[in-house]
């Protein structure tokens, strides 16, 4: 809000002038995410990387966080993760979550959408040049 550039979501402009941005919840969410999804699929951690990523990024883009909000973030969701793993609750979910995929891979059954829209998206990268 200070930098007093547009935002992709104008309409929340007053509650982000009222709000800190350090670190973006949004990024540790999507990160956090990542994190875990990618330990579930294992052989799909390029794509959903860089889906994490690209979630946490989009704070950016839209300027609703500086970047060091972002890395912080980031930085949020790996401690996190890196906790629950000291769960055994979670650990057990974690390999029920691991089951249940193998399960539904091994019944052959096809995406029920097309993530190319949104993979050409993700390819394209923000120039640094200014």
């Amino acid at each position: 809000m200070l930098n007093q550039q547009a935002l992709c979501t104008p309409s929340e402009a007053s509650k982000l002038e009222k709000d800190g941005s350090y670190p973006s919840g949004h990024t540790a969410v999507g990160w956090g995410w990542a994190l875990v999804l990618s330990e579930i699929s294992p052989e799909q951690t390029n794509a959903i990387v860089a889906r994490g990523l690209a979630f946490g990024e989009s704070r950016n883009a839209c300027n609703a966080h500086w970047h060091s909000d972002v890395v912080q973030g980031k930085t949020v969701a790996a401690a996190t993760v890196a906790r629950l793993h000291s769960e055994a609750t979670f650990r057990a979910d974690l390999a029920a979550a691991r089951a249940e995929l193998l399960a539904v891979r091994s019944k052959g059954l096809k995406p029920t959408r097309d993530c190319a829209a949104e993979a050409a998206a993700l390819a394209v990268q923000p120039s640094l040049a200014q």
